[in-house]
């Protein structure tokens, strides 16, 4: 065990005090912060898409056109380019006097050739018909990277209900009273704390699947730095030196848990500084979103994963490490696993969506991937017994990986030379006989 404690001191204290996992540790609560803000802020700072209403269907005021640009104007129509309200322009020479939407295409298409497409060139709202049957063709030139629906869909869908109305005889006032009449659907559940289900409510569902992705990011990382640092040692005959003073069990689970405590200290600080930004935050979704996290035992039940997948994946990345003699050979055979460890994220997000499937809740117990949906089932309220039967699963699992692993830690340690797969499993089969 002393051993063992020493190796895991190392392993911890290369990887802690280089300055490179300092700045990471200081420089990720910044890097979390910029990618959520990011995309608002470039937002905001991207030109106001403009848009030219061309309204063929000869209706006057009373048509789709006039009631689109009204609301354009007082900024209601939001799902545009960049998600920003619109800019209403006139249309250019020699397109507003179309008479159908072909022609209106192909005078578009002649305005386009002439255009910049970093210009920000206006987009083209053609409308035609009427309210019952209304042709509605939208032209851009960067088809590719906006997209004008949402809204305007909306917008004209209530313009065409509105007009049907008034064709039957109802005024103004009977519409109004149509348009604001529907049915909301109250959901209760015993579960809640108020009776009835709120976004506070499916809040420990969301800091589920944000901790899942979490943890297959963290193990994924983890076990390719294992991998590294075993063909570093072996490269450099270190681990000849190594073998000779410690039990390969010793090796092996020392390193695995030195990566281990340095995750768990970014994991504490990040859940530090969580628990500090609570503390700021006034009553609201932010600060249940916080302590959707620090509460239920969620983080406990993280980091217990974390351990789990570690060890699990540590191991079978060192055992195939060991027998590798350059990093090319070593991402060879790790190729396959890193590749298998991304099954875990389709299936997180079908289990966030339906946590009751029968195939989540088999994948749940099938110990690869039990680190990262157990969370989710949990969040969801597993009974006891499929909690206990998973992490009894994954221990047994992993106590077989750190087997396997130090089997092949300690054949290939001292083995030179390249090996194939076969080879390893003949050479570890073949030493423990």
């Amino acid at each position: 065990m002393r051993r063992l404690l020493i190796i895991l001191r190392r392993e911890y204290l290369a990887y802690l005090l280089t300055p490179g996992f300092l700045i990471t540790l200081v420089a990720l609560p910044l890097v979390l912060f910029a990618s959520a803000s990011l995309p608002s802020i470039l937002s905001r700072q991207a030109p106001a898409p403009k848009v030219v209403v061309l309204d063929l269907t000869g209706l006057g005021p009373e048509g789709p056109g006039p009631h689109l640009e009204a609301q354009i104007r007082k900024g209601q129509t939001r799902n545009l380019p960049q998600e920003r309200a619109a800019v209403l322009v006139p249309a250019p020479d020699g397109i507003a006097g179309a008479r159908t939407p072909e022609e209106a295409g192909q005078r578009i298409q002649d305005f386009y050739r002439g255009q910049n497409p970093d210009g920000n060139p206006p987009a083209f709202l053609v409308l035609a018909g009427k309210a019952d049957a209304l042709d509605a063709r939208l032209w851009t030139v960067r088809a590719r990277l906006i997209d004008l629906s949402g809204e305007l869909e909306r917008e004209l869908s209530d313009w065409s209900r509105d007009a049907r109305m008034r064709a039957l005889g109802l005024d103004t006032k009977q519409i109004d009273a149509i348009n604001r009449s529907g049915v909301d659907i109250s959901t209760y559940s015993p579960g809640s704390q108020t009776g009835r289900v709120t976004l506070t409510d499916r809040l420990p569902h969301l800091a589920a699947l944000g901790v899942s992705y979490l943890l297959v990011s963290l193990i994924l990382a983890g076990a390719g730095m294992v991998l590294t640092s075993v063909v570093e040692e072996k490269s450099s005959r270190v681990i000849e030196v190594l073998v000779t003073s410690a039990h390969p069990a010793e090796l092996l689970v020392g390193k695995v848990l030195g990566l281990l405590c340095l995750f768990l200290t970014v994991i504490g600080a990040l859940a530090g500084a969580g628990i500090l930004v609570a503390g700021q935050l006034p009553a609201g979704i932010a600060r249940d979103a916080v302590n959707a996290i620090f509460s239920g035992g969620l983080l406990g039940w993280a980091v217990l994963f974390l351990a789990s997948g570690f060890l699990l994946y540590g191991s079978i990345f060192a055992g195939l490490a060991a027998f590798c003699e350059t990093p090319r050979e070593a991402q060879s055979l790790a190729t396959p696993l890193s590749l298998f460890m991304l099954i875990p994220l389709f299936l997180v997000i079908s289990g966030f969506q339906a946590p009751e499937s029968p195939v989540i809740r088999i994948a749940a117990l099938f110990p690869p991937f039990t680190p990262f949906l157990m969370l989710l089932r949990i969040a969801d309220g597993a009974p006891a017994w499929e909690v206990a039967t998973g992490i009894a699963l994954m221990a047994a699992t992993t106590a077989g990986a750190i087997w396997i692993g130090v089997q092949a830690y300690r054949t290939g340690a001292l083995t030179q030379g390249s090996s194939s797969l076969w080879a390893i499993f003949r050479r570890s089969l073949a030493r423990r006989a």
